[in-house]
């Protein structure tokens, strides 16, 4: 493996998005009354879209609202809670210095849409970090799909074995591992499954931890055994 370009996700892995929303949820359930929504019930949901959340929140929300309303209130509320809330996660700004040094690509696939994922790269002044953004609403599937990844190799023209992915949930390391790519796991708020351990090179608690691997794949190479 001769590294060419590194993939990393946003929101749970460079941004600490997810532990911001999961107590809006929270608040959100509790300000309709919802008695069984527990702090779990979030894990539920986190990483997924569409249909999957709409099928969970019907059998928790009992008629107390629509879903449709639950999902506009929390997003309103989430919005602007990250606008006071936005952080990065430990280790960000360390590794991506390290790729830019090393001459590495880098680029970011993830499922939020292009004009939240810029703003808050812009924010925290990180956008200038990456050669190439994609985002959720420029692909037609969205994780645990593979065309956001997919749509990252064809663009920047790279053999997905000189690729290496970063990602924290179990939706983005299916993405990864669907598209052939070689994945790293960073957990965030759900720990990694016998599922992840087989589909990722190696599961790490920190993108500071991230440095040394780049920089033994630089000087060794990777090998790696995808598993089905």
């Amino acid at each position: 493996m001769s590294l060419e370009l590194v993939i990393f996700d946003v929101d749970g892995l460079l941004l600490n998005t997810e532990r911001v929303w999961q107590d809006v949820w929270r608040d959100v359930a509790e300000s309709y009354g919802i008695s069984e929504w527990t702090q779990e019930s979030f894990l539920h949901v986190v990483g997924r879209t569409g249909i999957a959340v709409r099928e969970f929140l019907n059998t928790v929300l009992q008629g107390k609202c629509s879903t449709e309303e639950f999902l506009g209130t929390a997003r309103q509320t989430g919005l602007k809670r990250l606008e006071s809330q936005l952080e990065v996660k430990t280790g960000v700004y360390e590794i991506l210095d390290y790729i830019k040094m090393t001459g590495i690509r880098c680029a970011v696939a993830t499922s939020t849409s292009r004009v939240l994922t810029e703003e808050r790269l812009r924010k925290l002044h990180l956008i200038q970090y990456f050669d190439y953004i994609c985002c959720g609403d420029e692909v037609k599937h969205t994780k645990p799909s593979p065309d956001v990844y997919l749509n990252v190799i064809d663009t920047m023209n790279v053999c997905k074995d000189n690729a290496l992915v970063f990602e924290d949930s179990a939706v983005g390391v299916q993405a990864a591992w669907s598209a052939g790519i070689p994945v790293v796991m960073v957990p965030d708020l759900v720990q990694a499954t016998e599922i992840q351990q087989r589909q990722t090179v190696k599961i790490i608690s920190s993108l500071h931890e991230g440095i040394p691997l780049l920089d033994e794949i630089q000087k060794d190479g990777m090998k790696y055994e995808r598993c089905i």
